[in-house]
């Protein structure tokens, strides 16, 4: 008991592992932010692409391991339950289907949530990063009118539908995956993380955008060397970074815009395919290559989404659908918080999602 009588708030260990950056803290139920966060870049494919997918693997769940651990020694009390984020299609009972952007293709599946309530001796949720930020944009008791879809625009792309308190998904998780969606079929198209050419993540991603810039920065020294983007990479494409391209769009450089624009042109597509399809009235957008990119990044994609048609939006046009993430990168981390606060009774039972927990991104 603590204060006058009252029970101690459970308190949650949270991390949110994508394919960049792994994010871990904790926090008790009730709070509003998370507490001793950690961020490191995730030993996976990203810093050691010569690894096979099992090496990997092994590397990345000990890295996550490790923080937690951490993030526990740090706590004012044991915790009573954990959940994790996680970059890819993840199975209702928490089992990593795929990892593309973490571990690349072809690898083994992984049953996160089995291992990590074994080594932590806590129940453990695993769930889709996408899926666990679309709670901390739900709206608490659900509603008719809490109808909006998640998209994500970092190392990869994802999305997940939720309505009525419910994200709308199968049982093995794969859904949402409009990342992995074939929108280029030119025999040079880009490769996606997952092995294959031409899919949406590969031009439309962070990872794309830098892609993208460095190609046309080869193509076009001249116009290039007057460019911002030059000035911020010494005018150097192989010294590009995903952050220079993200600056280049929030300060509307037009080299960077000419860019970036085929990819800002097939996500925009595929998210007014979604509005006309399912009637999702709301998108918000997340991710650290959209949150860096700015507002001017949202307008970019609204004027490609009205290109589709204008007559299939609503009065407001396309920018009545979207709307910006929170400016920090806690989406993954606040969303499991509120997810086990649904789930996880103040008594220390176990988490019983009464929604669906899986996802993809």
């Amino acid at each position: 008991m603590t204060g006058a009588g009252f029970p101690a708030r459970p308190l949650y260990l949270v991390a949110d592992l994508g394919g960049t950056t792994l994010r871990a803290g904790w926090a008790r139920a009730g709070d509003l932010a998370v507490s001793g966060v950690r961020r490191v870049a995730v030993d996976g494919i990203a810093r050691f692409p010569g690894l096979p997918a099992g090496e990997l693997q092994a590397r990345v769940v000990d890295q996550l391991v490790r923080l937690l651990r951490e993030c526990s020694r740090s706590a004012p009390c044991t915790p009573s339950a954990l959940a994790v984020a996680f970059a890819g299609p993840v199975g209702r009972t928490g089992t990593v289907v795929d990892a593309p952007t973490v571990w690349g293709p072809r690898g083994p599946e992984l049953p996160l949530a089995r291992l990590l309530g074994r080594e932590f001796g806590v129940p453990a949720v695993v769930l889709n990063d996408v899926t666990a930020a679309g709670w901390r944009y739900a709206a608490p008791e659900g509603g008719e009118d809490d109808y909006f879809c998640m998209v994500t625009v970092s190392s990869g792309v994802g999305n997940k539908v939720f309505r009525n308190g419910e994200v709308l998904l199968p049982e093995d998780g794969r859904g949402g995956e409009i990342g992995h969606l074939k929108v280029d079929f030119a025999a040079d198209a880009p490769w996606c993380d997952c092995g294959e050419r031409g899919h949406l993540g590969a031009v439309a991603s962070g990872r794309g955008a830098l892609r993208a810039a460095g190609v046309l920065a080869r193509r076009f020294p001249g116009v290039f060397a007057r460019s911002a983007l030059s000035a911020a990479c010494g005018g150097d494409p192989g010294r590009l970074s995903a952050e220079q391209v993200a600056a280049g769009i929030r300060s509307q450089d037009a080299f960077t815009v000419r860019a970036v624009a085929p990819g800002v042109r097939y996500l925009a597509r595929t998210l007014a395919t979604l509005h006309i399809a399912l009637g999702v009235d709301r998108f918000v957008v997340m991710g650290g290559f959209a949150r860096a990119a700015g507002p001017p990044y949202l307008r970019l994609l609204g004027e490609e989404m009205a290109k589709v048609g204008d007559f299939l939006l609503p009065p407001a046009g396309a920018a009545g659908l979207l709307r910006p993430g929170a400016p920090d990168d806690d989406d993954g981390l606040i969303g499991c918080l509120r997810l086990l606060e649904r789930t996880h009774s103040s008594r220390g039972s176990s988490p019983r999602p009464a929604v669906p927990v899986t996802g993809t991104s």
